[in-house]
């Protein structure tokens, strides 16, 4: 499991790379098209060690690298 949380995250860390913007849970959701817990598992490992901030946007939360 810790290492499909690790390579889950790492591809997190692609999108927002790629998108060079703050990407919302459910596109890192579509992107990975993994089981809901393995998606939220890597996000909180990437928000816990300080690679990614939670944004509040309105209703929606988004992930920044900034």
């Amino acid at each position: 499991m810790i290492t499909q949380i690790g390579i889950a995250s790492g591809d997190i860390l692609t999108l927002i790379e790629k998108k060079k913007r703050p990407v919302s849970i459910s596109e890192v959701e579509a992107y990975l098209d993994n089981e809901k817990e393995l998606t939220y598992m890597s996000i909180g490992w990437l928000v816990r060690e300080g690679h990614v901030h939670l944004v509040d946007k309105g209703k929606d939360k988004y992930l920044c690298s900034c």
